[in-house]
């Protein structure tokens, strides 16, 4: 307890956390989970709402589409760079 810095003793840190699964690519549907900005892009917004130090995005995906990750990795870099 000693380590962290003064604010954060006297205060509770709480650190938003978000968990995506599927395979990275446009479409989907109810059977087969699917990750796309499209998908993602409203989970983002509100993950980055949070008055928060830091967030944590959790993805497990086997994989998929080259330009749908780069998406949604576009729009993470953004949503993090207007809130700093």
């Amino acid at each position: 307890n000693r380590l962290l810095p003064k604010s954060w003793r006297s205060t509770v840190v709480t650190i938003p956390v978000i968990r995506l699964h599927g395979t990275i690519m446009p479409g989907g549907g109810q059977f087969r989970p699917s990750l796309s900005l499209a998908s993602t892009a409203g989970l983002l917004e509100k993950l980055f709402s949070f008055d928060a130090p830091a967030v944590a995005i959790s993805i497990n995906s086997p994989g998929g589409s080259p330009v749908q990750s780069r998406l949604i990795f576009r729009r993470i870099r953004d949503l993090a760079s207007e809130k700093n």
